[in-house]
């Protein structure tokens, strides 16, 4: 089962190859990377985007605390104090983290719009292969359809005009061979019955009522009439239920395809073939043509 299914993915291949279809199949699997990459692109860009605004929050919180504090700079205690200095250096390190955030986003965000020009470039990219592909298989269709048709007009004009004269030539030289062959056993059973009646004329005349009789009784044998053979009764009628059920009579079908009888077909029976295997190499190819449409 591995063989098989090893030597169908080999033999796919290499038909993509002949068709030009391995090219597609390399920008399907680069745009279905980018996806994925965009996928990705786009998670990052929401992480980016969030860790900004939590920074961001946190700046503004500790601003907000600072101008309160600020605001009653009079009224400090030591508390105070050492609270403004915590929140000022708190401020200075969320500034830094906006600003790393805001690169951070900037960078995602351009990343995500590289990624998805790249992606509409290559689905663009793989609808125009796709295109000269159909085209191309189109075309190779079209051909391969005038050429069955060509070759099945071949095929009928070599069946009428060489094939069957040719049979029918060899047929008549075959019954003619016989036929000689029949007369020259004829002619030599009549020369060898004629020496006899001569040799028998020759030994004298006493002998003849004798030996005369015999080539009359193989005269009248030989002409006497063929006996005539008992009728065969028909054979019976059978239902089509009792034919398609009867393994015999199917077995005695295929053996009679694949025999060595000759049957004898008159010419117009032999252009009907001809044009019903012209008509079915047609339709064959007509069907692949529509399904090779179909699948692009």
């Amino acid at each position: 089962m591995d063989n098989l299914q090893t030597r169908v993915l080999t033999a796919s291949n290499t038909l993509n190859d002949i068709t030009g279809y391995s090219s597609i199949e390399g920008i399907k699997a680069d745009n279905e990377s980018l996806e994925t990459q965009l996928a990705a692109a786009k998670v990052a860009v929401r992480t980016a985007r969030l860790a900004y605004k939590t920074s961001n929050t946190k700046r503004a919180n500790t601003q907000r605390e600072v101008t309160t504090l600020l605001a009653r700079k009079d009224s400090w205690s030591p508390s105070d104090l050492e609270r403004f200095t915590e929140l000022y250096r708190a401020d200075h390190v969320l500034e830094g983290e906006v600003v790393n955030a805001q690169e951070a986003l900037t960078e995602a965000e351009a990343e995500e719009q590289s990624l998805s020009q790249r992606l509409s470039a290559g689905i663009l990219k793989r609808y125009h292969e796709e295109q000269i592909w159909s085209d191309r298989i189109r075309r190779a269709s079209t051909w391969g359809t005038w050429g069955l048709m060509g070759m099945n007009f071949v095929l009928f004009v070599a069946l009428q005009f060489v094939a069957e004269p040719w049979r029918r030539k060899r047929l008549v030289k075959g019954v003619v061979e016989q036929e000689q062959a029949v007369l020259q056993e004829v002619r030599s059973e009549l020369e060898a019955v004629k020496l006899g009646l001569e040799r028998m004329a020759e030994d004298g005349p006493g002998l003849r009522p004798a030996t005369v009789p015999e080539p009359a009784r193989t005269q009248e044998a030989t002409l006497t009439p063929p006996t005539l053979l008992p009728a065969v009764d028909a054979a019976p009628e059978t239902t089509w239920k009792q034919v398609l059920l009867d393994p015999t009579g199917w077995k005695t079908a295929a053996a009679d395809l694949c025999s060595e009888r000759r049957v004898n077909l008159r010419m117009r029976d032999a252009s009907i073939i001809a044009a019903e295997g012209a008509l079915a190499g047609a339709a064959f190819a007509g069907a692949i043509a529509l399904v090779l449409l179909r699948r692009t």
